[in-house]
């Protein structure tokens, strides 16, 4: 248990009741009237040097309807909580105003200091009195101050009780102790209880959480939406720190201006002016000067104060925009696969009648050579004419051999003659063949000025990926405009079927039979640098606000060597299985596969892909800068705000219901 001690000059010897109007005014002398008047000059004087060189970069507004609506119950709340065995809070009722710089306390109280034992020692220690049990109920009113601070993204509001006055006190019992020494017993008591109170408001102050650091945090993710678009990119994260505020305190509410910096302070620059003895007069003199100053800069940067709002919290759109600068500083790359939609044909293969040469259409005669018996065989033998050992030999012909080759040579002859006149038939009947292939030929070729000698059918189709390379986003300061510098590339393979089918008279003049042809072609295309000003356009979706950023495509010309025409004409099967290379100027390949180009009709855009020559363009979705509404907290208890994008500021404002 505390033991509250007051010194006792004398021992007292004749005891007396006094009445409560004297002790009253005993106690009251030991806690002199409060004027606040010079605290909230000297805060006028400090924020009048905070604003003289001051660009704030948030500004913060709140009614008086929350101050008056949540702190005089955190004053209640505080008060009556204190745990302190001497003294019990009955009841206490404050009221809150708000002045020119100052919020204003004022609260009537009822306390009890409980029936006790309290010892009283004599200065010299030699003797000690005790004061019976007895309760006192005293009645009064306490007056005070609550400073406003701003730490991170919150308002602080810490009270402070400076003086208070004694109404009445009542004893449950007459006391025979003089008014000096009650005045010394309860005087301790109150200003104890005072120490605690403030020990209480300074350990838990009324919060009120203003959000505007959410504002800056800025997701990779969020900005590029598109699930097929893989972002590469070094993670930034801007912070701000308070460099100085400048705070203003009247009749409707309180506001704050903040100045933000990137490094975090090193140490408060600010001095307090010394306090002197002010009137009311010149406080409303200064604070005029200081009221007037306050709202001109804040009509400079933000939007005026509107007083259907409750809590607002304005953000400059040039510090957004300084802040998205920095977060988007570095490289980012996008990469995206894409594909070169299949383009299919089967056209005919036409030439003009001046290109054919109907005497093409003739063959050449071809027939099987005689190949009769060899009747030359030798028909001699040796006969012996005498009696050996003393006979002759001699070489006689065979007379039945003779015969025989006699008439193998006439059969041979007979055939010889029966192959000729079978030669010569078919000569003439080729011949005449000819004539009547040439013949029809000819009439083929003047019945139309086009000839088709086949079809060219396949199918051109490609996949690849684009990459964009952001290099720099340079926001200007009021968020009406981007300029983006941003580099691309393509990365894509192109594949091609091709197949050329003879028709009518094509296996003579086109391909003696059909003739196939895959190719694959790979295409990288490197695009230059790009500077583009893009305008950026605010767009609404439930509570949360986007800044829309459309870039435009990114488009590419590719060149393919060889191409998959080209691929064609220089393979030797083509030209050994196709008679029509011979109309084609191969020497050189541009030329013939122009020749080859002016014989089918394609789509021009078949024929670019044939050629490899492929164009297209490549982007990615809108980029979407996203802004989420801030939740206003006071003490906890949530207050989601409104988006609102206007010409200077973000505003988040939570309205009066």
């Amino acid at each position: 248990m505390r033991k509250l001690f007051a010194p006792y000059p004398i021992l007292i010897v004749v005891m007396f009741f006094c009445s409560c109007k004297p002790l009253k005014t005993a106690i009251n002398n030991q806690f002199p009237p409060l004027s606040t008047i010079d605290q909230q000059y000297a805060s006028i004087e400090r924020n009048l040097v905070e604003i003289s060189d001051f660009e704030p970069h948030v500004g913060i507004n709140i009614d008086k309807d929350i101050v008056l609506k949540y702190l005089p119950t955190e004053i209640k709340n505080e008060a009556e909580s204190i745990d302190d065995e001497n003294i019990i809070i009955q009841n206490i009722e404050p009221k809150v105003s708000l002045d020119r710089q100052g919020i204003l306390i004022e609260a009537d109280f009822s306390i009890l200091v409980p029936k006790n034992d309290v010892e009283i020692k004599i200065l010299n220690e030699s003797a000690k009195i005790k004061i019976p049990k007895e309760s006192i109920e005293i009645k009064g009113y306490l007056n005070g101050l609550t400073a406003v601070s701003t730490k991170s993204d919150s308002l602080y509001l810490r009270s402070a009780v400076n003086s208070l006055k004694v109404k009445s006190i009542k004893f449950t019992k007459k006391t025979k102790l003089p008014k000096e020494t009650l005045a010394k017993l309860i005087s301790p008591i109150l200003k104890n209880y005072i120490e605690n109170l403030n020990g209480a408001f300074f350990k838990k102050p009324t919060v009120i959480y203003t959000g505007w650091g959410e504002t800056y945090k800025v997701s990779l993710k969020k900005i590029f939406k598109d699930p097929n678009t893989e972002v590469t990119a070094d993670s930034l994260t801007a912070t701000r720190f308070i460099k100085k505020s400048c705070i203003r305190i009247k009749s409707d509410g309180i506001s704050v201006m903040i100045e933000l910096m990137k490094d975090k302070p090193i140490m408060d620059r600010l001095t307090t002016p010394a306090i002197t003895h002010k009137t009311d007069p010149e406080l409303t003199k200064i604070f005029n000067t200081f009221n007037e100053k306050y709202d001109s800069t804040w009509i400079s940067i933000f939007e005026p104060i509107n007083i259907k709002h409750l809590a607002v919290t304005n953000i400059s759109k040039l510090e957004i925009s300084n802040i998205l600068n920095e977060t988007l500083s570095k490289q980012i790359v996008l990469k995206q696969n894409f594909i070169i939609p299949e383009a299919t044909f089967n056209e005919k293969l036409e030439v003009k009648k001046a290109d054919i040469d109907c005497q093409k259409v003739r063959t050449d005669f071809n027939y099987p050579n005689f190949n009769g018996d060899n009747c030359d065989w030798n028909c001699m033998h040796t006969i012996k004419i005498g009696i050996c050992p003393v006979c002759k030999r001699v070489r006689v012909e065979d007379p039945i051999c003779a015969a025989t080759r006699k008439a193998c040579r006439i059969r041979v002859e007979a055939e010889r003659v029966a192959w000729q006149i079978a030669r010569e038939t078919a000569r003439i009947a080729h011949q005449v063949e000819n004539e009547a292939k040439v013949g029809a030929c000819n009439i083929w070729r003047e019945t139309t000025g086009i000839l088709a000698l086949g079809r060219f059918k396949g199918d051109v189709s490609g996949s690849g990926k684009a990459t964009i390379n952001f290099t720099s986003f340079n926001f200007n300061s009021d968020l009406s405009e981007i300029m983006l510098k941003y580099s691309g590339g393509v990365d894509a393979k192109l594949r091609a079927n091709l197949e050329l089918k003879p028709i009518d008279l094509g296996n003579i003049f086109f391909c003696f039979t059909n003739y196939d042809k895959k190719t694959s072609s790979n295409i990288n295309v490197d695009i230059p640098e790009v500077t583009s000003k893009i305008s950026i356009t605010p767009r609404q979706e439930g509570e949360d606000l986007f800044l829309n950023i459309k870039v435009d495509k990114v488009r590419y010309n590719a060149s393919i060597n060889p191409s998959p025409l080209h691929s064609l004409l220089l393979d030797p099967e083509f030209q050994l299985k196709c008679p029509i290379s011979n109309l084609l100027n191969l020497v050189t390949v541009g030329v013939g596969a122009g020749n080859f180009l002016d014989m089918v009709k394609l789509a021009p855009e078949h024929e670019l892909l044939l050629l490899g020559k492929v164009s297209g363009s490549y982007g990615i979705d809108a980029i979407e800068i996203p802004f989420k509404p801030i939740t206003f907290k006071i003490n906890g208890e949530k207050k989601k705000s409104l988006i609102f994008w206007n010409n200077k500021s973000f505003q988040f404002a939570y309205f009066k219901p």
